[in-house]
């Protein structure tokens, strides 16, 4: 593949984990870490992939987020439940 579209798939990938970060972290995961790997192979003097890249540190950054507070309030529920152990 060219430089171009490789700069545009990275983009497109980030947008795609953008858009999932917020829903299921996993697809999110799934599309952005290589969307970050492709704008950093091909980080030129590019709008494309500097917004690839930025957009990928925000989807991983929220996907993160989004999956350490999904399991402190599993954890949370699960602990919270009364014991009749009396």
């Amino acid at each position: 593949m060219s430089g171009k579209k490789l700069c545009v798939s990275s983009l497109v990938l980030s947008i795609v984990g953008l858009v999932f970060s917020f829903f299921l972290p996993v697809v999110s995961y799934a599309c952005a870490i290589p969307g970050l790997i492709i704008g950093i192979k091909k980080r030129k003097k590019n709008y494309r992939s500097s917004a690839g890249i930025s957009l990928s540190i925000v989807a991983l950054s929220i996907a993160l987020i989004n999956s350490v507070l999904g399991v402190v309030m599993t954890v949370r529920m699960f602990f919270s439940g009364k014991r009749d152990e009396d």
